[in-house]
């Protein structure tokens, strides 16, 4: 059994960086299936329900984030509103991104609600009772989905677009993750990791019967989803979401704790360990490198069977991670570097350039380049510019070569 040494000054738990790693996966397969598999493979077969279950990724990398602020809570360590303010600005940024290259000047999408959830644990966690905050948080959020939206529902229909964001009752153009129930996962998060760092001598004592008794745990959301599904539930999970999908998820993330405790239990498992985790920048460079990937396998236009479709999830997962951890690396080394000013402006130049590119060129704006070199040309700025704006985590114009610890 491996044991991870904890220390005051690098609080570091490795099964944060395996259910990224397993976030990251269910990403891929996600947003590859709905590319290359037809609505007939999508609706009626097995393949269909694996991409289905890759649908659950936002909820485990939202949980994650949570999960790494209640982990680092222990240190008792004062914010750095320098660090935080760089992370969420650059959050944003590259959410912009994503919003420009869809015709959208303002949206809420994946890494513009981390950086929303950010901010919202880093006050909490200085505050005076962060534990009970989540605590209510979470229920609150819930109730506010599930109860109070119910009956204000027509009011966040269009006429109060805003209640509609708060209740997450309705769609709002480019708003992906609404309020509620969304911000329940971070809180969810913060919370077990605060127990998780309080009790991880039990754990490390006793992991495989808390493997088991995280799968029989994970049982009982299935079950109530499985009889909410009998009787009409809705599993919708864009833009609102059902409450089939929200009981589910949560079987979902005692199923991704389970196993990445699993996979982290012996050395022998260690490569696969190793291949498998991300931390720091690599889970988040993971993004944009993968919907790029995705992008030019769908231009391909295969029409894929089980066995193709298995494969080619392999290499874009493959690929996904090896350049993920390129950008991690390449940041290491570029920290090592003197004239860190001068580094960190020629990285805000390529965004600069990438969100100009983006902006001129989205929609087939240039009547001279068809529109499909429009697009494809968008996208490769976008994900340039989204790299670029990973790399400004680590590189900071008053930055010292201090280390800092980038969690997401």
């Amino acid at each position: 059994m491996v044991t991870p040494k904890l220390h005051k000054s690098n609080l570091h738990w490795q099964e944060l960086d395996v259910l990224r790693g397993l976030a990251a996966i269910l990403m891929i397969v996600n947003h590859l299936g709905y590319t290359t598999l037809s609505p007939e493979q999508l609706g009626q077969n097995w393949l269909g329900t694996l991409v289905f279950v890759g649908s659950f990724a936002p909820v485990l990398f939202f949980f994650v984030t949570g999960m790494g602020y209640g982990i680092q809570s222990s240190q008792k360590k004062a914010t750095r509103w320098s660090v935080t303010f760089n992370k969420v600005g650059v959050l944003v940024l590259a959410d912009l991104l994503m919003s420009w290259s869809a015709n959208l000047w303002l949206g809420l999408d994946f890494l513009g609600f981390i950086a929303l959830s950010s901010l919202v644990l880093e006050v909490i966690r200085n505050s005076k009772a962060p534990l009970t905050y989540c605590i209510i948080g979470f229920f609150s959020i819930s109730f506010l989905r599930y109860g109070v939206g119910l009956f204000l529902r027509p009011l966040g229909d269009g006429s109060l677009p805003l209640l509609g964001w708060l209740l997450g009752t309705s769609d709002s153009p480019g708003v992906s993750y609404p309020l509620s129930p969304w911000l329940a996962y971070p809180f969810l998060g913060y919370w077990l990791g605060v127990l998780i760092v309080r009790n991880r001598s039990w754990i490390e004592s006793d992991r495989i019967r808390t493997i088991y008794s995280l799968f029989l745990l994970a049982s009982l959301p299935g079950i109530i989803a499985l009889f909410l599904a009998r009787h009409g539930a809705s599993f919708f999970r864009w833009g609102t979401v059902g409450l089939g999908f929200y009981i589910a998820s949560f079987g979902v993330i005692l199923m991704g704790l389970a196993i990445a405790l699993a996979i982290c239990v012996k050395s022998k498992l260690s490569p696969f360990r190793s291949a498998v985790a991300l931390n720091g920048i690599s889970s988040l460079a993971v993004v944009p490198i993968h919907y790029f990937l995705v992008y030019w396998v769908g231009l391909m236009g295969m029409s894929l069977n089980w066995m193709g479709f298995f494969l080619t999830a392999f290499m874009v997962v493959a690929t996904s991670f090896l350049l993920s951890r390129f950008i991690e690396n390449l940041g290491a080394t570029l920290r090592r570097k003197q004239k860190q000013k001068l580094i960190w402006s020629g990285l805000v130049v390529v965004f600069l350039i990438a969100a100009s590119v983006v902006l001129l060129f989205n929609q087939g704006r240039v009547a001279w380049l068809p529109v499909q070199e429009n697009a494809s040309l968008v996208m490769l700025t976008k994900t340039l510019g989204q790299l670029a704006l990973c790399l400004l985590l680590v590189i900071r114009w008053t930055q010292t070569n201090k280390p800092t610890l980038v969690s997401s």
